[in-house]
C-alpha cells in the first residue's frame, strides 16, 4: 500500500492565514536533556495553523466543536478532483462541478501548495462559487478537502462578518467538515482510488485544529 502525507510541517514562523489576529506558531524548548534529563517543547499555535480542519463552530455559534465531529467522516474512500487547470483568481463554477459524481469525501487538487511560503499563497487563490458549493452540499458531500487556504474568495476577508466567507458558512451549517492547506497533491492520480485519513487533536470546545492528513492508494 502506498501512503502519502499531504500535511505541511508545523514550524516556528510558518505562514498563518494572512490575518493580523491569528497566533503565530512558536515552538521553543521547555526542557533539555542536559538540564532536566529529557527534551520537551512548548508549542503555541492557532486553531487554523497550517494543514487543518474546520468544525462548524468556526462560523456557527451553536455549531459542533471539534470533539463532537463524526470520526467516521474523517476516514474512508475519497474522490480526487483535478482542478490544476485553474489559475490564480479563477472560480470553480457550477458548470465545473455539475459534471462530477458527488461523493461523501472529495479532495480538490489545484496545485496551489506550490505557493506555500511565498507572497502569492494568500493572494488570488482559486475559490468556489456559492452555486458550486450548494451543488456539492445538495449532492451529499460531507468532507471537503483542498490544497488552497479556503473555499471562499480570499479578497473578501476584509469584510468581516457572515458575508465575508459565505462558502464556509454554507458548508459548516450543513456540517460538512472542511480540510484546508493540503500539501503534495500533485502526487495524486485521478485514475486511482484512495482512502483519506484526516485526524485532528480532540480539543474540547475548539473551532478547528491542525490535522495530519494521509491518503493511501487502494
Amino acid at each position: 500500500m502506498n501512503n502519502y502525507d499531504l500535511t505541511f510541517d508545523v514550524e516556528t514562523d510558518m505562514p498563518t492565514c494572512g490575518t493580523p489576529w491569528h497566533q503565530l506558531v512558536e515552538i521553543t524548548p521547555m526542557g533539555k536533556i542536559d538540564t532536566v534529563g529529557r527534551n520537551t517543547s512548548r508549542i503555541v499555535l492557532g486553531s487554523h495553523s497550517g494543514t487543518h480542519m474546520d468544525a462548524p463552530y468556526h462560523f456557527i455559534d451553536d455549531g459542533k466543536t471539534m470533539e463532537k465531529l463524526d470520526i467516521n467522516i474523517m476516514k474512508g474512500i475519497v474522490q480526487i478532483v483535478d482542478f490544476r487547470n485553474k489559475r490564480a483568481g479563477d472560480v470553480v463554477t457550477l458548470d465545473d462541478v455539475n459534471k462530477l459524481k458527488i461523493t461523501g469525501r472529495m479532495l480538490f487538487a489545484f496545485g496551489w501548495y506550490h505557493n506555500w511560503k511565498t507572497d502569492s499563497y494568500y493572494k488570488s487563490f482559486p475559490y468556489f462559487s456559492q452555486e458550486a458549493i450548494k451543488f456539492l452540499i445538495d449532492g451529499g458531500i460531507k468532507l471537503m478537502a483542498m490544497d488552497t487556504p479556503s473555499p471562499d474568495d480570499g479578497s473578501s476577508i476584509k469584510h468581516i462578518g457572515e458575508t465575508d466567507s459565505p462558502n464556509h458558512v454554507s458548508l459548516l451549517k450543513n456540517e460538512v467538515i472542511i480540510v484546508e492547506y493540503l500539501n503534495n497533491t500533485d502526487i495524486l492520480d485521478v485514475n486511482k482510488q484512495y482512502e483519506i485519513v484526516a485526524l485532528p487533536l480532540k480539543i474540547k470546545g475548539s473551532d478547528g485544529c491542525p490535522a495530519r492528513v494521509i491518503v493511501s492508494e487502494i
